[in-house]
């Protein structure tokens, strides 16, 4: 990420020069790009120390969405005051250097900071659908799947076998399955993201941010248009699987046909 940010910053200053910054400062050529350039350094600096030595030594592991926007502010801040022990005067106007100082710095850094975490996003994402493929490809026994609630306790098992799909709704989780020849549901009180850990290494995946299917219930896909859509066996209504989890259904179990309508 810190690399992405300074080779973006570096870049994006010196090409587009935001706020008249080019005009900040009576030089030009080498000297204004090294002027210019020295912006995208000092984020880097800066970032270079808040994602390494300050948080071991403050012990963040990881972030939650608060924590998270909270850090963002304190990496702005610093950024902001070795700006105006840089390029300004601390002695002077301090508060109005700041605040002047802590605008721009939020308006220049959001993008290539943005830019940064899609690209750590997509490398989790594909690091993630990466791992699901190879899960899928081991051999899965018919195992007993334990369903807790969000208080930990076992509220009911059945054989991976016999369950069809998942579906989430507010902080409820229906489990439908097969009781011989009938179709039955089971309401579980948790999250999607909980009940996906109980059923990891089992032939129950993820297809959709509401739905998990067992893929050897699979009875055909259908795209429609950009959309994938798959059909279950015993079960009338249609899946959808999204753009995320398209990868994993596309001709991985020999029994479900692709059809395009």
């Amino acid at each position: 990420m810190i690399c992405t940010v300074l080779v973006f910053s570096v870049f994006f200053v010196n090409i587009f020069k935001p706020w008249n910054i080019g005009r900040w400062h009576s030089d030009s050529g080498l000297v204004e790009f090294v002027r210019l350039s020295s912006y995208g350094f000092v984020v880097a600096g800066v970032l270079l120390f808040t994602q390494f030595p300050l948080r071991k030594w403050l012990r963040q592991d990881s972030f939650s969405l608060i924590s998270y926007a909270v850090w963002v502010l304190i990496e702005i801040s610093l950024i902001s005051l070795v700006y105006i022990f840089m390029y300004g005067n601390p002695l002077g106007n301090f508060l109005n250097d700041f605040i002047f100082s802590t605008r721009y710095t939020f308006l220049g850094i959001m993008l290539p900071y943005a830019f940064s975490l899609f690209l750590i996003y997509y490398k989790n994402q594909k690091a993630e659908i990466g791992e699901l493929k190879k899960q899928m490809k081991k051999p899965s026994g018919n195992s007993m799947l334990a369903f807790r609630d969000e208080s930990g306790k076992v509220k009911f098992s059945m054989q991976s076998a016999d369950v069809l799909y998942l579906e989430a709704a507010d902080n409820y989780v229906s489990v439908y399955y097969l009781s011989g020849n009938d179709v039955r549901r089971e309401m579980l009180r948790n999250t999607m993201k909980s009940v996906e850990s109980m059923v990891e290494g089992s032939t129950v995946f993820r297809c959709h941010r509401s739905f998990m299917v067992n893929r050897r219930k699979i009875e055909f896909l259908r795209n429609e248009g950009k959309k994938l859509m798959l059909q279950l066996k015993h079960v009338e209504k249609v899946l959808p699987v999204s753009k995320k989890y398209s990868p994993l259904f596309l001709g991985f179990s020999p029994q479900a046909k692709a059809v395009r309508p």
